[in-house]
């Protein structure tokens, strides 16, 4: 596990998204406090958490299982003069238990998957105050008969679907669709795979031998070439909904 943090822990990002993505999904939600209480489950090094600090007078709760991403997230905030707004908990996701109604706003950008997209709806919908929101960016298809390539990289997530898909999921569990969009590329490259693949070369010799470490390089390498030449199937798509 250390080899995988020294590639992915290492990251702007722990997944594709932008500070500007970011912001058109907050820029959604309307009626929102003046201070809202935000849960950011999977925060990752924590780029998006210290935005929404910045975009909010509000408080964040950035969730997640490495306690490295955590100390990540301190620093990122501290940096950014919105220390004194941010709790961290380094935890499991399947093991969250805040009382109903704890958040105004519950995010994760690109994490939610551990749950399951369904699962996870509806585990953080009792987190959240009634007419409260919750922001999600999930893996999508974008076109009908992706390539055998592109299935076989996501046969561990069996949920990737269509955005017509996701949106029924949404309304099932009981949620009031707010809006959505796909991210772009250049979301997916410029603060994660660019920055990985930098990461990569600069650890390619250092690994030589040690089987553990170059299958980690050898993963990393398959996710950026996959994406290159399946982009035009699959992206992230950013959901925005309401309690």
């Amino acid at each position: 596990m250390n080899y995988f943090l020294e590639i992915y822990g290492t990251l702007p990002r722990a997944g594709p998204g932008s500070n500007a993505l970011t912001r058109r999904a907050f820029e959604m939600m309307s009626d929102v406090p003046e201070s809202p209480r935000i849960l950011d489950v999977g925060c990752g090094p924590g780029m998006q958490t210290v935005e929404l600090l910045r975009l909010s007078s509000g408080t964040a709760v950035a969730l997640d299982l490495f306690p490295e991403m955590i100390s990540q997230v301190r620093a990122s905030a501290e940096g950014a003069g919105v220390s004194d707004r941010l709790e961290t908990l380094a935890q499991d996701m399947t093991k969250m238990a805040f009382p109903e109604s704890s958040f105004d706003i519950v995010w994760s950008e690109g994490a939610i998957y551990f749950l399951g997209f369904e699962a996870g709806l509806k585990k953080v919908k009792a987190f959240v105050k009634p007419g409260g929101y919750v922001a999600i960016s999930e893996a999508v298809w974008l076109k009908p008969d992706p390539p055998s390539g592109a299935v076989e990289f996501w046969k561990d997530y069996p949920e990737i679907d269509t955005v017509a898909a996701k949106l029924d999921v949404i309304k099932r569990v009981g949620y009031e669709p707010v809006g959505h969009f796909i991210l772009p590329p250049a979301a997916w490259t410029e603060q994660y795979y660019n920055p990985m693949e930098q990461r990569i070369v600069e650890k390619t010799i250092e690994w030589s031998g040690i089987p553990e470490a170059e299958a980690v390089l050898k993963e990393a390498r398959n996710e950026i070439s996959t994406f290159r030449k399946y982009a035009d199937y699959f992206s992230y798509a950013f959901f925005v909904m309401r309690n």
